[in-house]
Order: C-alpha cells, then sequence, then structure tokens
C-alpha cells in the first residue's frame, strides 16, 4: 500500500526527528570542525562564503532557522508536521559537479600575473570574475584536474571568453566527477567548433598525465547570453556519459543533464522520497515532473507505481530511457515525455491522467503557472492522489505551496542541507 499521510497524526508543533541517525552530526563532529578551519582560509581569500567562519553545526543551525522563520510567517504551517534538518555526512569535498567561468585573466581577481586565462565563479551581484581553480568543496579528482588543464588552456591557442566584445573561445568548463570511482566528463562550453581537434588533443594529453578523463565533450553556445549550455554537443574522447550509482540504480549521465551536486545527501533524500511514496497498490499511477536521467522515477517503478517521467531537456530523456534498459527494468519500465511540464495539461496519456502520486522536482525558478494548474487537476481527479515537492529554493516553494492550497494542505515539510557553506537548503514537502 501507497503512504497515506492524512492517515498520520496532525501538529501544528515542530517536532524534531533526526531519522538514520548513521550520518548524524554528531557522528561527523570532529572532522567537521577540522575542515572549518580549512574552508575559512581559502573562502576568505576568495570574497566567497563569509559563513566558513563558522563550524559547521552553527551555520546549519543559523540557515534552518533562518529559512524557518520564513516559512512560518509565509502562514504555511497550519496542522503541518515539521522535521529538523538533516545535516550533510560530507561539508567539504562534497561537490561532484564544477561549472566554471572562463574569462580574460586582466578583467578578473585573483588571476597569476602574466595569465591569460581565469576560471572560476563570478562575486555574488556581479560580472566580476574570482579566478579560483581549487574548491574545497569539490571532490580531490576535480580539484587534481584543474591546475592541469589550466596550463594546457595557458599553452593553448584558444582565448578566453570576453563578454563585453563578445569574442574569444572558451566560455565555460563544466567538470564532473563520479563519486563512487573518481572518473571525470570534461565539457567545454565554447562560441564556435573551431578548436575542436585541438580540445581532443588537450584531452588526451591530460589523460596521458594519468587524469582519469572517461568522457569529454564539446558544447557550442554561441549567444549572448547568461545561460551557461548551447543546444549542440559533440562528443571528443571517450564514453557517451559519467556512470554514477544512486539507491542501488546505476545511471549514465550526459554533459547537459541535470544531477544532484552532493551525492551522499541525494541518495537520502531520494530514499526519504521512496519512503513517502510507499509501495504502490494496483493500478496506482505516478507523475515525476522534471524527472532529469531519471532517479526518481525509477525508484517509484521498482515500488510498482505505473510511472510517467516529464522532462524538457531531450538529452536528459535520452539518458533516463537508457538508464532503464542499463537497469534491466523492462516488467517496471517508465513512460518519458520530452516536454516542458507546463505545455502537458489536455495532452496526458489516458492512462496517466488520475494520480495516485505526484513527485515534482523543479529548478530553483519552481513551477509555472501552467505547472501548478496541472498538479491542482491531479490532486482533483484522485481524492487520494497525493504531491511531494522537492525543492532547492525556499522562495519559489513558498509560492508555489500557496498556489496549491485550494487543492491541497501541507501536511508535512522537512529539509536536507545539499549544500554546506551556503545559504541553501533541499526541501521536501507534502501536500494532500
Amino acid at each position: 500500500m501507497s503512504t497515506d499521510i492524512s492517515s498520520k497524526p496532525k501538529s501544528n508543533i515542530f517536532r524534531s526527528t533526526r531519522w538514520n541517525e548513521d550520518h548524524s552530526r554528531a557522528k561527523n563532529k570532529t572532522k567537521i570542525q577540522a575542515e572549518t578551519v580549512k574552508i575559512s582560509k581559502v573562502f576568505e581569500s576568495a570574497c566567497s562564503c563569509s559563513a566558513a567562519k563558522d563550524s559547521y553545526e552553527t551555520h546549519l543551525q543559523a540557515k534552518y532557522q533562518k529559512a524557518i522563520k520564513a516559512f512560518e510567517d509565509s502562514g504555511l504551517l497550519f496542522d503541518t508536521t515539521v522535521i529538523d534538518v538533516k545535516g550533510s555526512p560530507e561539508v567539504s569535498n562534497y561537490r561532484c559537479h564544477a561549472k566554471l567561468a572562463v574569462r580574460p585573466a586582466k578583467d578578473s581577481l585573483g588571476a597569476p600575473a602574466g595569465k591569460r586565462f581565469a576560471i572560476g565563479l563570478f562575486k555574488p551581484d556581479s560580472h566580476t570574475l574570482v579566478h579560483h581553480i581549487e574548491c574545497p568543496l569539490h571532490r580531490d579528482s576535480i580539484n587534481i584536474l584543474m591546475p592541469a588543464l589550466y596550463e594546457e588552456l595557458e599553452a593553448s591557442i584558444l582565448q578566453p571568453y570576453n563578454e563585453e566584445t563578445h569574442s574569444g573561445d572558451l566560455r565555460y568548463l563544466a567538470v564532473r566527477a563520479s563519486h563512487h570511482t573518481d572518473e571525470l566528463m570534461v565539457t567545454f562550453v565554447t562560441t564556435h567548433e573551431r578548436h575542436r581537434i585541438a580540445l581532443k588533443a588537450m584531452v588526451l594529453r591530460l589523460r596521458q598525465k594519468g587524469l582519469n578523463i572517461v568522457s569529454a565533450h564539446i558544447n557550442v553556445n554561441p549567444d549572448e547570453t547568461n545561460t551557461i549550455f548551447g543546444t549542440t554537443t559533440k562528443k571528443l574522447v571517450g564514453a557517451n556519459g559519467l556512470r554514477e550509482s544512486l539507491c542501488g540504480i546505476i545511471f549514465e549521465i550526459g554533459p547537459t543533464s541535470f544531477f544532484q551536486i552532493n551525492p551522499w545527501q541525494a541518495e537520502a533524500i531520494y530514499r526519504r522520497v521512496e519512503w513517502l511514496a510507499g509501495h504502490a497498490s494496483s493500478g496506482d499511477v505516478a507523475w515525476d515532473l522534471y524527472c532529469g536521467t531519471g532517479q526518481i522515477s525509477l525508484l517509484l517503478a521498482q515500488l510498482g507505481y505505473r510511472t510517467l517521467g516529464i522532462e524538457e531537456n531531450p538529452q536528459a530523456i535520452e539518458d533516463a530511457i537508457a538508464n532503464v534498459a542499463r537497469n534491466q527494468m523492462k516488467k517496471t519500465s517508465p513512460d518519458y515525455i520530452a516536454s516542458r511540464v507546463e505545455d502537458l495539461i489536455g495532452r496526458l496519456p489516458t492512462w496517466s491522467e488520475r494520480p495516485s502520486l505526484m513527485v515534482a522536482n523543479p529548478s530553483r525558478r519552481g513551477l509555472a503557472a501552467p505547472a501548478r494548474q496541472l498538479i491542482h487537476e491531479g490532486l482533483k481527479a484522485n481524492p487520494k492522489s497525493r504531491l511531494v515537492y522537492v525543492s532547492c529554493e525556499a522562495e519559489t516553494m513558498m509560492r508555489d505551496l500557496k498556489e496549491l492550497a485550494e487543492s491541497g494542505q501541507l501536511r508535512q515539510l522537512e529539509c536536507f542541507d545539499m549544500f554546506p557553506y551556503t545559504d541553501k537548503l533541499e526541501w521536501i514537502a507534502i501536500v494532500q
């Protein structure tokens, strides 16, 4: 049977429940305190994160209490069970994906003297790049790669992208590391394809130096835009994507597909969604909205739901379909549609029109108004239906929950620290 939140006792008193204590903050206290010093020095020099001056516990509780206060002030927490924040088991070297801007060194902060390239992140609310190729939050394998890659770029014929003149070759670097194997996938985001051969040769030299790059790609983005990726991606070297494993399921992630940056917390969140969903009854249908490469939809299918995954990124849908075959899920295979969620009102497959469960995991922009309407219709079509809403942005989640209040009540709210030493938390809300 699926888990029915409405059958559980309701309370408007905050409940502190630290489930899964093997990942508790107390167990990691010594490690956390030691890493705080390391993070502070690097982040202060890069002007990136003043919160790193605090211990992890202090920082975590401060951002959690601030966020909960915002939910209280919103008026949403009426008869809502609130479960305490779950800290990350890893607070440094947890980010398995680095998206770094590339700009001229002369226009950036902290770039070495006499160099052409600056690689790093923009200062908040600005277009000023802070050169920072090694980050204590990134996986060690990424930090080992970046100095060698920087040397290769300096010696190459490529030019860094100039945002003011819209000139130059290389705009961004995206590096992803598998948290099980530390294999690497590198994607060069360029304004054109002219240096494709040079980039391939660069990757081959890095591999000869012992760097474990199993997949490399060029993505072309010629537009004057702040969007990182363009629409054209071509493989340079190796596999089509990077292998990753979560919750016992193997995934291959393409160069532009979304995958959580903190796999340890991602697994905890997906297991929580799995528990909240519960085993399906006969005929139960689930929607996985913004399904990405299919992490959640594959879990729902294993629970017995006939699952429909919806995702606008065609590359991610291709990855999701391949992941079904990779995990030999012929009998419980989800169905996938490459589309924006908001474009499917009145166009859903007939079998999926009365969902028992909806899982939504949108970007930080939250749900578009038509997507909220689709969820409204799903909740109305089946009185027992419920929504599990996963979000990394509390502000847009609160907006969406207010808009959905006519169709369902916020029954339960909990959060996970997916992004240690940032001001963000990952939230799970149950609406029924």
